[in-house]
C-alpha cells in the first residue's frame, strides 16, 4: 500500500477553525500548529498501521496501536 504524503490532508486550526493544508503557522490567526500537525499525521499513520495489523491478524500490534490511538485521542 502506498502511503499518502504528509500534506495530503486538510486540517482545521484548533484556535480559529480555519481550514487549511498542514502548515506550522495558521494562515488566518498565526497560531503555532507544528505540534498539532505532527499529532494529526501520527494519528493518520497509526490508523493505517492498525488497519494492516487487524487485516494480518497481529494481536500484539493491534493492542499496541489501539492504546496509542487512545492516548492520541483518536
Amino acid at each position: 500500500m502506498i502511503e499518502p504524503a504528509a500534506d495530503d490532508f486538510a486540517i482545521e486550526c484548533p484556535v480559529c477553525r480555519a481550514g487549511q493544508s498542514p502548515r506550522d503557522i495558521c494562515r488566518r490567526c498565526g497560531a503555532d500548529l507544528a505540534l498539532f500537525v505532527r499529532a494529526v499525521a501520527s494519528r493518520r499513520t497509526a490508523r493505517r498501521r492498525l488497519e494492516r495489523a487487524i487485516m494480518t491478524g497481529d494481536p500484539d500490534a493491534t493492542a499496541r496501536l489501539c492504546s496509542y490511538l487512545e492516548w492520541l485521542g483518536g
